[in-house]
């Protein structure tokens, strides 16, 4: 069997992240996740880490199963190479996995757009600095659509369980082009009110906007001065 490459092809930081995936792998009885990894190396950005485990899936030091949750392994310099009937390269476990079956149209390089989680979004425009991006979730570019347009927030509270979106979800979010129309759940800031975003259904009724909630526990937001960053194309959840 193939031996993997020498220690030479490795970064500092990468042969760090492969010692720290091993350990944390033999302490839980699992793979971990981006955050346990960050937190075992020392770094903060998320969004850094999915670049370098990008990398090392392209050296063959890493690999995971698309779709499926921390099944991320690794091979050390000097240890076998995976074997090449398994795995996909080029796949990134993000810790958790989306409810997607696990097609070859859906492992296809050419049919993934890797999508940002930014932590949230202001004046109605996401933030997609490096250091706001928490983790990068490889999604059909049919959901996404292209590279670099959509987002992925992280919703928090309940006032859209009615429409079957929890907390702890993650709504994707696509750049609208035109105004909303009456039903799109939409991503939206109001200047004063929600700084950093909402996920509410929008409605018109003659001049005015509404923001509602599906849930009768909370009452409608009056959204005329709302600024929208997209509508809500697809709700992930982890089991």
């Amino acid at each position: 069997m193939k031996n993997a490459k020498s220690l030479d092809d490795l970064t500092p930081i990468q042969r760090k992240i492969l010692e720290a995936i091993r350990r944390l792998t033999r302490e839980r009885g699992r793979a971990p996740s981006h955050r346990e990894v960050t937190d075992s190396i020392g770094r903060r950005s998320i969004g850094g880490l999915s670049y370098q485990y990008r990398q090392l899936m392209a050296k063959g030091y890493l690999r995971c199963e698309p779709g499926r949750p921390r099944t991320v392994q690794v091979r050390l310099p000097g240890e076998p190479a995976f074997p090449a009937d398994t795995g996909v390269a080029g796949q990134l476990s993000a810790g958790i996995g989306p409810e997607i079956d696990d097609t070859p149209e859906f492992i296809r390089p050419d049919k993934v757009v890797w999508v940002p989680v930014v932590g949230r979004i202001a004046a109605g425009r996401p933030i997609l600095a490096q250091e706001a991006i928490e983790e990068y979730i490889p999604l059909p570019r049919d959901v996404a659509g292209s590279e670099g347009r959509s987002f992925i927030l992280e919703v928090v509270g309940d006032s859209m369980i009615g429409v079957g979106i929890h907390p702890g979800d993650k709504v994707v979010i696509r750049p609208l082009y035109q105004p909303p129309q009456d039903d799109d759940i939409v991503a939206a800031t109001i200047d004063g009110l929600e700084l950093e975003g909402t996920v509410k259904t929008y409605k018109k009724i003659g001049r005015q906007v509404w923001l509602m909630p599906q849930n009768p526990a909370y009452t409608p937001i009056p959204g005329n001065r709302a600024k929208f960053a997209g509508k809500v194309v697809a709700v992930l959840r982890w089991v």
